[in-house]
């Protein structure tokens, strides 16, 4: 079966299929009323005993636990498989630009936000071109690092990319040490059990490519089970970094190969000395700066256009100007802080 046939994409295998034991039930009674009919002279066999059709849902049963078996999916819980059974029959869609010139309206958009991050949306536009041109469609990116300074919202560029793709985002915070579990899942042995996030937003959204940002890399660390078994942030990610290792990723919660090649991952740090190796040898790295006078001044403009005051709006931009240019620089938040405060200013004393 072609993966792309009709924009669907088999994350997991068409193969996970099951009938419904109701449904393998029902067809045991019909077969066992077919044979019954053409035994006995005249036909006319219309319904089963009691004993013959309890004897004919026994075998559905067991019929039905040796597909669950052969599938790989007899110790799922109930959920668990009607979600896997879901995506297997539907297959996952690829969110995004399918054409040129929907990947320069994107790319347009993301500049217009951030425009300091301009060589990243240069790179993402020439990606998604290249991507386009060779029949592919949806958002596609291989693995990227946006490190520099904190408050020049790396997180909320890469959020945004989603966004405007149309596709499912999710933070994975490294900082709080259990981000390797996050990534890829736990099974026995850890006092929690589940799937990680990727294929828990691929299972709930049935979006194959969604946008994994993993913050703060920088900050990767080592975490140990109940058994002893331990996990990183960069064991947990190679694996999924490799297009070659993705398509086959298994998943630890459930125990079955999930093609995770599509989902776009975008890791944030502030020191990309501190950054792994192994990440950075997968990874495109963007060496990203404070924001300069222009770009400050520019989006403070853009979060105050509705307001009449020129006078302290000037006053305002020569201060983020001077921001700019001392040693720590100013954050996107101070710039929406300092707004926050305008628009507080100018209500009128009683509203």
């Amino acid at each position: 079966m072609d993966k792309r046939q009709a924009n669907r994409f088999a994350v997991v295998s068409p193969d996970l299929v099951t009938p419904r034991l109701a449904d393998m039930e029902q067809d045991f009674i019909r077969a066992w009323i077919r044979m019954k009919g053409n035994l006995k002279l005249g036909g006319g066999v219309q319904e089963l005993g009691y004993r013959q059709e309890k004897k004919a849902k026994d075998l559905a049963a067991d019929a039905h636990s040796r597909r669950l078996r052969q599938a790989g999916m007899s110790g799922l819980s109930k959920e668990a498989k009607a979600q896997v059974t879901a995506l297997a029959r539907a297959g996952a869609t690829f969110n995004g630009p399918a054409c040129e010139d929907a990947v320069y309206q994107f790319a347009a958009d993301l500049h217009a936000e951030s425009p300091w991050m301009r060589d990243v949306s240069a790179w993402v536009m020439n990606q998604m071109l290249a991507h386009v041109e060779n029949g592919g469609s949806g958002l596609a990116l291989p693995p990227v690092i946006l490190a520099g300074p904190p408050g020049i919202g790396k997180s909320h560029f890469a959020r945004r990319l989603a966004e405007l793709a149309g596709t499912p985002s999710r933070l994975i915070d490294v900082g709080g040490g259990s981000a390797g579990f996050r990534i890829t899942g736990t099974e026995k042995g850890w006092s929690t059990a589940q799937a990680g996030i990727p294929v828990e937003t691929i299972l709930s959204s049935h979006a194959a490519n969604p946008v994994m940002v993993v913050d703060e890399v920088d900050k990767a660390g080592e975490m140990r089970s109940e058994s002893g078994r331990s996990t990183s942030l960069t064991t947990a990610l190679l694996p999924l970094l490799e297009a070659g290792t993705a398509q086959q990723f298994e998943c630890p919660f459930h125990r079955l190969p999930f093609d995770m090649s599509r989902v776009v991952w975008i890791m944030t740090a502030n020191d990309a000395v501190l950054i792994p190796a192994p990440l950075r040898d997968r990874a495109r790295v963007f060496h990203l700066q404070d924001l300069n006078a222009e770009d400050a001044v520019d989006h403070f403009d853009r979060l105050t256009s509705h307001c009449c005051d020129q006078g302290e709006l000037d006053q305002c931009r020569a201060f983020i100007a001077r921001m700019t240019e001392a040693p720590r620089g100013i954050s996107l938040r101070q710039i929406r802080q300092l707004v926050e405060a305008l628009q507080v200013s100018s209500v009128p004393f009683g509203h």
